[in-house]
């Protein structure tokens, strides 16, 4: 059994188009390809794709989604004190093995993908010596799953934790059943901010697939420029890349809810539909208007998931606030190998002690839940 690596997903095409799926529309052959041809993921955005491809006897049997980074933009994985701890004691930490999905903090139920089973201990010990090779000071697993996570722990690559904010579908029949379970305040709370947007004059247009045009994600795209302009943030996605996701099979799974206040266009939010689970990712306004946030983001994105039997809404990174509309913080799971054989052990201990800490954290929002 042997690795390399390819520098286009197009490479592998049919191979991709076959096993490169997973429970989110974002693993696809489409979703990485546009990327690549559009220029979201190349040397010069720091994302350049060199996936990792499994052999055994000279036919493909697994693989890895994998880039060689240059930089920490657009992971959601804050590995800031790695590369400062790299920094200190005169080592290079760029460039670095990421295995991810560009942009996008959703987690992948796989790590590798194939038609052959491969354990985590072949796995970890092929990817230690591609890295060694390829002069590689580390390799990243973004967003996986617990039991994965765990497998990896036990490899020496890390286990980290961090918290999102998802809410989930106890079978609700309509959102007045979301908001019977909640507390009498909090529930007054998102009646009184729904309400405003009435009084606003806003009203909302949901559309799916095929209802969406292209003059509809030029708009989407002007809010998503002005949200990065606000943030003096990096606008890591262009419109090219949007315009092309409506072109594909993944048009399907999008979700745009847009609002108008009167006939006058002021803000939207873009989702995607993956297996039971509706992923917001992004939002944006050209007129300020209060509570339009959450209404885009959360409530209509419930809404829309209850009256879809969609189990669970994921809504991006960070936000405590998001407690107070139904969203519960959950642990998520990434893993990370060092090939510095003294500083190795010394992340090890700094990411069970912030271990300690986040789940202490988790502890802490839990008492804010607004249900009853």
């Amino acid at each position: 059994m042997k690795i390399s690596a390819i520098s286009s997903i197009e490479n592998i095409k049919n191979y991709c188009k076959k096993f490169f799926k997973d429970s989110s529309p974002f693993i696809s052959y489409d979703f990485f390809k546009y990327l690549e041809k559009t220029g979201c993921t190349n040397s010069d955005t720091g994302w350049e794709p060199e996936h990792i491809i499994v052999e055994s006897n000279e036919k493909i049997i697994g693989f890895i989604p994998n880039f060689r980074k240059k930089n920490s933009n657009g992971e959601y994985i804050f590995d800031h004190v790695f590369a400062n701890a790299h920094h200190q004691i005169g080592i290079n930490y760029y460039p670095k093995y990421l295995s991810a999905i560009p942009f996008t903090p959703v987690t992948k139920t796989n790590i590798i993908y194939g038609e052959k089973e491969i354990t985590i201990k072949q796995l970890t010990e092929l990817l230690k010596n591609h890295c060694i090779e390829k002069k590689i000071s580390s390799f990243h697993f973004n967003f996986i799953e617990k039991k994965n996570s765990d497998l990896l722990n036990l490899e020496d690559f890390y286990q980290r934790t961090g918290i999102q904010y998802y809410w989930y579908n106890k079978s609700y029949e309509n959102f007045s059943c979301f908001l019977d379970n909640l507390k009498t305040k909090k529930r007054k709370n998102i009646v009184k901010e729904r309400e405003s947007l009435k009084k606003h004059n806003v009203s909302l247009v949901v559309k799916k697939g095929d209802e969406i045009c292209n003059d509809d994600l030029n708009l989407f795209f002007e809010c998503y420029l002005n949200t990065i302009n606000k943030k003096w943030s990096i606008a890591y996605l262009n419109l090219p890349f949007f315009n092309q996701l409506v072109q594909s099979t993944i048009k399907q799974k999008i979700v745009l809810i847009q609002a108008f206040q009167k006939k006058e266009f002021v803000g939207c939010s873009i989702h995607f539909i993956g297996e039971k689970i509706l992923y917001g990712r992004y939002w944006g306004c050209l007129k300020e208007i209060p509570f339009l946030h959450f209404e885009l983001c959360y409530y209509s994105a419930i809404e829309f998931a209850i009256k879809n039997n969609l189990k669970k809404v994921e809504a991006g990174a960070q936000g405590e606030h998001k407690i107070a509309r139904g969203y519960q913080p959950t642990l998520t799971y990434s893993n990370h190998w060092f090939e510095h054989s003294k500083l190795s052990p010394l992340i090890k201990n700094f990411l069970v002690e912030e271990k300690r800490k986040v789940q202490d954290t988790i502890t802490y929002l839990n008492q804010f839940l607004p249900f009853k």
